[in-house]
């Protein structure tokens, strides 16, 4: 078998958006796939406290999880593969700033999520999407870094306040990855990693810890955070419903999530299924007005 490994996005890959679990077609060839000896690495910008519940991936078990876009890499049960958090200097900049401007913040720690700005507004719309796995702790004292440093941060504000934050802390060269649409108020979403973190990184750093090279593992996703994993694997697949940037970066665009793509792309691959095509969908149908960390 050419591909050892399948890598998947979470949100509207591996499960459609509004919905609590994967549906059973996938739920299926997953597990078919493990039996027959493949791995299957659950890759999202979520942290590891967010993805750890099994209840949201219904009958599905991981193998190992890429979280916080590359940031945090563990196995099943939670040891850290590879790990690169941000640093002192970094995560203070974002909570300056965001002070400065009353923007929201939140930490990606590896035992929850911990707003520093804006807890409640954070906590309102987690309760408004009702999504497995979202909550944050009311971080807003400021200390929980003291135990140790996040793997990442999320943060709304203006579409401008990230060409004016790049003007005083460009030095830093944190990497920031708008995700979804404009929330009710015209912010945006933004994950926060270190330089040269991404999903395509993790993708990297679990491949060379399991002996594998990045030719044996496929990739599939469909948002820009996914572009760095698309681009990595040996084969990178776009959902139909992707962003613009992830159609364009993939190898190919397989089926809408709703039609259960990622199914049918692991009956042709690890059981020399009939190719996966996409049906005539609506090319980024469930793009945009998406707020999520």
């Amino acid at each position: 078998m050419k591909y050892k490994i399948l890598s998947s996005d979470y949100d509207n890959t591996l499960v459609p958006f509004g919905e609590k679990r994967p549906r059973p077609a996938v739920e299926a060839a997953v597990r078919k796939m493990q039996a027959a000896g493949g791995k299957f690495v659950l890759s999202t910008g979520r942290a590891w406290p967010a993805v750890r519940n099994p209840g949201q991936l219904g009958a599905i078990r991981f193998d190992y999880a890429i979280t916080c876009n590359g940031a945090y890499v563990v196995d099943r049960s939670g040891a850290a593969v590879y790990e690169r958090p941000l640093t002192n200097e970094e995560m203070y900049a974002l909570v300056d700033f965001c002070e400065d401007y009353d923007y929201l913040l939140q930490f990606n720690f590896r035992d929850g999520y911990y707003a520093y700005c804006g807890y409640e507004a954070l906590r309102s719309r987690y309760e408004q999407m009702g999504s497995p796995g979202l909550a944050c702790v009311d971080g807003e004292d400021q200390d929980r870094h003291l135990i140790d440093m996040p793997h990442a941060a999320f943060m709304v504000c203006p579409e401008e306040a990230v060409e004016a934050f790049q003007r005083k802390y460009g030095h830093l060269k944190l990497h920031m990855m708008r995700v979804g649409g404009r929330n009710a108020n015209g912010w945006c979403c933004y994950d926060v990693v270190r330089d040269g973190v991404d999903k395509g990184a993790g993708l990297a750093s679990l491949c060379a810890a399991m002996g594998l090279s990045l030719e044996e593992a496929v990739a599939a996703g469909d948002s820009d955070n996914d572009i760095g994993m698309l681009q990595a694997a040996g084969l990178g697949c776009c959902m139909a419903n992707g962003s613009p940037a992830a159609l364009a970066a993939a190898d190919r665009v397989i089926g809408d999530v709703r039609e259960d793509g990622l199914a049918a792309l692991i009956e042709e691959l690890w059981f020399d299924g009939p190719r996966a095509e996409p049906s005539g969908c609506d090319l980024g149908s469930a793009w945009g007005g998406v707020f999520r960390p």
